[in-house]
């Protein structure tokens, strides 16, 4: 099944073949991936990355903290060995399970191997992969460590490889500060946790681009225009759960590629490094 920029619902498809596989072995993991087999933004960035990886049949692709799903959808269609980490061990056993209720767990092409890493200082030795990608994760980490997981993504590829990456974008640079435990950070006294970025044009050139020695191949900007259906999706709380199946479909209508910021409101954006 191929999958493109255009084709979230083939997207939706696989994630539902994720739910479908992972029932014989894994019933309450297989029913949830079933009830939402992809996420909103997952419809448009799964396909960005897939597009973007023109690795071929076999070879070694590392993730880093993304969502899994695409790391199944990789090996089991393209057999790449995939390599899947995350901060968090939790992460990283639902990760083996639902691999495992697959028959995909495992090191080697068209398996994949979970394990758990801090992307500001991978365990990897340099030049060991021939790809890697991290969809909606850089934005997340405090401090600088967005630029050291993406120095750290450069390293571990071997030259002219490739590193695709998502992250939230607006017109200005901002970040968001909450009042609860976020990831591997718990919440000291009454101080906020830093939560997440939002990336504007000078930040990416300064936190992500200048931070590597890549260079960018390929940049997209996507979000939605008159219709704020994510806003919406969000203000339904509790009763988002009665469209979750639904929400590829809405991807597919209302997020688009944005070329000016004129015409729409630029949201997210996509990017593929080349190292050098």
């Amino acid at each position: 099944m191929p999958m493109t920029t255009r084709e979230p619902l083939g997207v939706w498809l696989a994630g539902l073949e994720i739910g479908l596989r992972s029932l014989r072995h894994e019933p309450a993991l297989g029913l949830k991936r079933i009830g939402l087999p992809v996420s909103y933004w997952r419809s448009r960035e799964f396909p960005y990355v897939w597009r973007q990886l023109e690795c071929s049949r076999g070879s070694r692709v590392l993730d880093l903290g993304s969502p899994k799903d695409l790391a199944y959808m990789l090996a089991r269609r393209r057999a790449y060995e995939m390599v899947s980490t995350d901060i968090l061990s939790q992460e990283v056993d639902l990760s083996r399970r639902y691999a495992g209720a697959q028959g995909l767990a495992g090191k080697g092409p068209g398996k994949v191997w979970s394990e758990v890493q801090d992307g500001r200082s991978l365990s990897y030795p340099s030049e060991s992969f021939d790809a890697a990608y991290s969809v909606s994760v850089l934005e997340h980490i405090p401090n600088g460590g967005d630029s050291a997981a993406l120095r750290e993504l450069v390293r571990v590829v071997k030259p002219g490889g490739t590193v695709v990456v998502t992250t939230p974008y607006d017109q200005r640079y901002r970040e968001t500060f909450v009042n609860r435990a976020v990831y591997e950070r718990r919440q000291v006294g009454s101080d906020p946790v830093f939560f997440e970025r939002h990336y504007d044009d000078r930040a990416l050139a300064e936190r992500l681009f200048g931070a590597v020695a890549a260079d960018v191949a390929q940049l997209e900007y996507w979000g939605e225009r008159r219709v704020r259906v994510e806003r919406l999706l969000t203000m339904l709380g509790r009763l988002r759960l009665a469209v979750l199946p639904m929400e590829a479909l809405l991807a597919a209508i209302f997020l688009r590629q944005v070329e000016s910021p004129t015409v729409g409101h630029r949201m997210a954006v996509f990017f593929t490094l080349r190292k050098r």
